[in-house]
């Protein structure tokens, strides 16, 4: 087992998947592969899981036949791991968490979009499908204002990803399941905790949400990732989940609070590897009256004119990279919500 996981990690794959009876792949670039290695047994795999789980762990898992944790290698790095049940048995997938944490530059991040968390309150929100670098760009907001500032930032996590001790700032990381109960009840006492910076790791339902409005206006600076792959559909989101009696509230609320939405999207590099695209939206007078009017399907037309500000469309985003030969057009158009406004920026190139 240590030497599958560790050949993930040289191998600068992002996942190991793990079945039994089954030969082990690694994804690496995107691109799933079949390892020539040995097939673990029910009971190998029985005897792998009493080693890296908890009782607790263990318990939850053997009555939810589901289970989200993270695990070290010492030395190598640290993994995410979703434990399932399906119908041969048992599985699980191991997401690679470098140790060192990227910076802005490594990652790509544009400028506009690195500003963001120098803001002293408010909303950011970091979204993307899974697998995007949703949780690498947060980190490398983190690790930036602990190298620069003195905050007390307090993470409701689950699982706990990237691990910071601390620098200029003080941090609290809280795992959901053993140190809350779940992302609603961390919230309810997290300005208790007198925190200037709170991360959310994912805002999957109402209550959520709702708490994480109201630590933003609050005067926190408070970040937070979402499974969308827009601006427009993250608002869109984020507003919908709630009953139609709410929703102008919601809509007050997010024009209010909201300092920025990162979307992102990872894509085969034309050297091997993968690069980052952007769309980032920054929260300008113009968009805030489209959110707090409800008109956000307005919102494309205004991040496509809003360059001064620093805004970007993906297709923008992606249109650079094709420009620099870091990704090929293809692939681009491959990635691209709109590719013919992609078509359109590279003048036909394909």
């Amino acid at each position: 087992m240590y030497e599958l996981l560790k050949l993930t990690f040289e191998r600068r794959g992002s996942d190991l998947h793990l079945k039994v009876g089954q030969a082990p792949a690694i994804r690496v670039d995107g691109v799933i592969e079949h390892l020539d290695a040995a097939r673990f047994t029910k009971n190998e795999f029985a005897r792998v899981l009493e080693a890296i789980l908890t009782e607790a762990q263990a318990k939850q898992f053997a009555e939810t036949n589901e289970l989200d944790f993270a695990y070290s290698l010492e030395g190598v790095c640290r993994f995410r791991v979703n434990l399932y049940r399906d119908i041969n048995g048992v599985g699980a997938v191991f997401r690679v968490i470098p140790f060192k944490v990227m910076s802005f530059d490594e990652i790509g991040l544009p400028l506009a979009a690195q500003k963001l968390i120098e803001q002293p309150n408010g909303l950011i929100l970091i979204t993307g499908p899974t697998g995007a670098g949703k949780t690498s760009t947060l980190a490398s907001y983190l690790s930036y204002v602990n190298a620069q500032a003195r905050r007390h930032i307090v993470t409701i996590e689950d699982p706990i990803e990237y691990q910071f001790e601390d620098g200029l700032s003080i941090f609290n990381q809280r795992q959901v399941g053993s140190d809350c109960l779940g992302f609603y009840e961390g919230l309810l006492t997290v300005l208790r905790q007198d925190p200037d910076i709170v991360v959310v790791g994912e805002m999957r339902e109402p209550r959520t949400i709702a708490l994480t409005l109201n630590a933003a206006e609050t005067g926190k600076l408070v970040l937070a990732t979402l499974h969308t792959t827009s601006a427009v559909l993250t608002a869109e989101r984020i507003v919908n989940v709630f009953p139609e009696n709410q929703q102008r509230q919601i809509l007050h609320q997010l024009a209010t609070v909201l300092r920025g939405v990162v979307s992102q999207t990872l894509l085969p590099k034309s050297d091997g590897g993968r690069v980052a695209a952007f769309e980032v939206l920054i929260n300008t007078s113009a968009i805030r009256s489209l959110i707090g009017e409800g008109k956000i399907h307005l919102i494309p037309s205004f991040l496509e004119t809003g360059l001064e500000f620093g805004m970007t469309t993906l297709e923008m985003s992606l249109a650079s990279l094709v420009r620099q030969n870091k990704v090929r057009a293809e692939d681009a158009l491959t990635a691209a919500p709109n590719p013919a406004a992609l078509r359109k920026l590279l003048g036909g190139k394909e």
